[in-house]
């Protein structure tokens, strides 16, 4: 069995730009490409000095100061002076913006988690994970970053640094204690994902490109294993286990895994791997694994799906429903930030289709003077986003409304995406669905002088959506999965210091956004080991449901709570955890599946942590009247003291689907909360997902015949072995070969064999089960 980490396609990455506004310091970028992505880059990095110096002459004569400069990210100075438009006149300048106060996502990761309040009960910062060793088993780690260089008295525990090698060891530091690799390669990041997940989880505080960084228990010792292939990348069961092993000679306290593959066979497939995994819990590690990051039902990594393994899947940073594209007249539309910005006050003009202006996807320079005062609605593909608006900003848009293609290379036509254009700084803009595109497109058209809102995102206001990548439930037992939720989309943390073309997560500045429940899984690891810093002594049982039970709800835009087997109890809330007097097991509870008529019960054990007694009022909270009930709802327990509660689901006539909701424990004394998720299926619903097992290469060539697996669900998540599913092509000039039984390799899947149309571009298929339908696409290259 191998493993690949998870890690979601990068385009959904959000920078993170504070309101502040640094007086009298500008960036100023010049024509031209920068040398990053340049055929010849060294050539390309002497014209753009050439550029500089003749530009510097001026500005000299002017006395304004260059403060720095910039020649492959960006071709572009940093320049003191008065005021930004003295410099936007000068001959050569594309735009001229100012410097800001930024702040990077893991900050604001920290900000969704209450980190900086937990920080505070556990003692301040210097005691955020003080005393625990994080073991991080991932691709290795860059021990040279600013992120890993312990700070001044930071000392290594005793018998610490250990490593397997001379090599190995010549990479720890009083911070990074333990190095170890299972090859003839060092610990030695090649690809970058350990950098950033370690940053994530235990990274020291210090300042990188935009303003201060931490992880979120920065006070912790690291310990890099690397347990990734070097010549294919992928993790191997029997490495793990080696690391696992190492792991526990080492005294790791917290074990974070950011790997894994999709939900298939259930935890109990590797009995050797899960039994390894089983021995370190029982001797109190706290073992966090990513959910994953395979859209669809049931699709939880098996390893995480363990019961006592703590799956995490991701929220996005930010919320949806204020941002927003707001049209003079009917509904607004939801929208998502570009990753040049995360605070923006409102902008408000008329808009105008790109398509009327010769240029509907925006991918060649608008005439300028076209769209000053004007925002115009650009269609997604073709180019680069940032090509998009630094065109439209040559035509004089302040800024720009991109809109999802019919056939998106990923996703479904209304996903919204996070648009990708920090490494290319250009004016902000938002993304809509499909959907969205086209009935604004109309506006235009019908109504006369349309105008439009653009709205930013509030940075106070909470996240309220989980990312359309991040794995879902329940797992292959019917357990509830993920548990929680943290932030995974995007987090702005460490990278390896290269070319962005050398590894997966290299950029030159040591800083990337990345996305992907490898990065929700560390920031949780990290909360575990500041809890486990601020509250030591407890069980690895109090620990997992403090952690977990005190997550608060992940409300989404229209109010609801997200389904419980998207975020499990919610979004992590370190504060709470630390705060919490209150332990219960076990953490969830599924009532599995069944008829519509059920009458099964669940044990609650609750205990008070406090040293003092303790009162909680117990209520059970659902959407549905069909819930179950408890036998009391009132817990008084004395300091130490457990109670077992019954919880009884009785009912008759349930139509088919999913019932879920919490069962609430509020402390009288606080109104602190703890939330036990609960959910039964009762079978019979028609479908309502397809999760593929295996995919297809990621750039296949037209002509090709390739095939996928594929598993059906019915709409409470529930596996469907029956009917054959019908698949026709749809687009792109593909065709079906075959459809058939692939329980041979997964259990319960069909096997679609299939052959991409002759030219290059996406083939759309769609999958018919019934009444329902869903578009499977495959995207071939030259």
């Amino acid at each position: 069995m191998n493993l690949r980490f998870l890690l979601a396609v990068t385009l959904s990455c959000v920078a993170a730009l504070a309101q502040d506004v640094v007086p009298g310091r500008f960036i100023v970028e010049l024509s031209g490409a920068p040398a990053l992505g340049h055929r010849s880059p060294d050539l390309r990095r002497s014209e753009i000095a050439a550029q500089h110096r003749s530009l510097e002459r001026l500005l000299q004569n002017r006395q304004f100061r260059v403060l720095a400069r910039v020649d492959t990210v960006a071709n572009a100075l940093v320049v003191q002076a008065p005021d930004a438009a003295s410099l936007a006149i000068l001959p050569g300048v594309l735009r001229v913006v100012p410097v800001r106060a930024l702040r990077p996502m893991l900050y604001r990761a920290l900000v969704n988690h209450e980190v900086a309040p937990a920080w505070d009960l556990a003692g301040g910062i210097a005691s955020a994970g003080a005393g625990m060793k994080v073991a991080i088993l991932d691709t290795g780690i860059t021990p040279s970053h600013p992120g890993f260089q312990p700070p001044e008295g930071f000392t290594a525990p005793e018998g610490f640094p250990k490593a397997n090698s001379d090599a190995n060891l010549a990479l720890t530091n009083a911070k990074v204690i333990v190095a170890r690799s299972f090859d003839s390669g060092s610990v030695q990041d090649r690809d970058g994902h350990g950098t950033a997940v370690a940053m994530c989880a235990a990274g020291v505080r210090h300042e990188s490109p935009r303003g201060t960084l931490s992880g979120v228990a920065p006070a912790a010792w690291i310990g890099a294993y690397r347990v990734s292939n070097l010549a294919d990348g992928l993790f191997y069961t029997d490495v793990v286990l080696q690391a696992l092993d190492w792991a526990a000679k080492d005294g790791m306290d917290v074990i974070n895994l950011s790997f894994g593959s999709v939900g298939a066979f259930g935890a109990e497939n590797d009995t050797i791997f899960l039994n390894g995994l089983r021995r370190l819990l029982d001797n109190g590690v706290v073992v966090i694994n990513s959910a994953g990051n395979t859209p669809g039902p049931s699709t939880v990594d098996d390893t995480a799906s363990a019961e006592p393994v703590i799956a995490v899947g991701s929220n996005n940073s930010t919320p949806s429903a204020s941002t927003a594209v707001v049209p003079s007249v009917g509904q607004p539309f939801s929208a998502a930030a570009s990753s040049n910005v995360t605070s923006l006050d409102p902008m408000m003009a008329p808009m105008v289709d790109a398509e009327t202006l010769g240029n509907a996807r925006g991918c060649q320079p608008f005439e300028p003077g076209s769209l000053t005062g004007r925002f115009p609605l650009i269609e997604r593909g073709d180019c680069f986003f940032y090509e998009k608006l630094a065109n439209a900003a040559t035509g004089g848009a302040v800024a720009a409304v991109i809109f999802n293609s019919a056939s998106p290379s990923s996703g479904t036509p209304d996903d919204l995406i996070t648009m990708s254009v920090e490494d290319n700084p250009t004016i902000p803009g938002l993304f809509i669905g499909n959907t969205d595109g086209q009935k604004l497109k109309t506006l235009i058209q019908t109504v006369e002088d349309l105008q439009v809102q653009l709205r930013f995102p509030n940075p106070s206001a909470k996240p309220n959506s989980v990312s359309s990548f991040s794995s879902r439930g329940p797992a292959m037992d019917l357990r509830i999965k993920p548990d929680l939720v943290a932030t995974g989309n995007p987090v702005y943390t460490a990278a390896i210091p290269a070319s962005s073309s050398t590894c997966d997560i290299c950029d030159p500045s040591g800083y990337i956004s990345v996305a992907g429940t490898s990065f929700s899984a560390p920031i949780t690891a990290g909360a575990a080991a500041v809890l486990k810093a601020a509250r030591p002594g407890l069980s690895l049982d109090n620990y997992r449901s403090l952690l977990i039970n005190s997550a608060a709800p992940l409300k989404l835009s229209t109010g609801a709570v997200a389904p419980i087997m998207s975020a499990g109890a919610g979004i992590l809330n370190l504060k709470n955890a630390v705060a919490s007097t209150l332990a219960v097991s076990p953490v969830s509870l599924s009532f599995q599946s069944g008829s519509g008529t059920i009458d099964s019960q669940r044990p609650l054990t609750f205990k008070n942590l406090s040293s003092e007694p303790a009162e909680y009022q117990l209520s059970v909270e659902s959407a549905s009247d069909s819930k179950p009930v408890l036998d009391t709802t009132l817990l008084q327990l004395e300091p130490g003291a457990q109670q077992t509660v019954q919880l009884t689901f009785s009912s008759a006539g349930l139509a088919p689907g999913g019932y879920e909701g919490f069962v609430k424990a509020v402390q009288s004394s606080t109104s602190a909360e703890t939330r036990i998720p609960y959910w039964y299926a009762v079978e019979g619903s028609p479908a309502g997902g397809i999760a593929v097992l295996r995919s297809t290469p990621a750039n296949p060539l037209p002509g090709a015949t390739l095939s996928v697996y594929v598993r059906i669900h019915d709409k409470a998540g529930l596996v469907l072995s029956q009917p054959t599913p019908v698949v026709n092509p749809v687009s792109g000039g593909g065709q079906v070969v075959s459809v058939v039984s692939g329980n041979r390799t997964y259990p319960n899947s069909w096997l679609i064999a299939y052959q991409t149309g002759p030219i290059a571009g996406p083939n759309v298929f769609t999958v018919r089960v019934g009444d329902e339908s869903f578009n499977l696409q495959v995207t071939t290259g030259n």
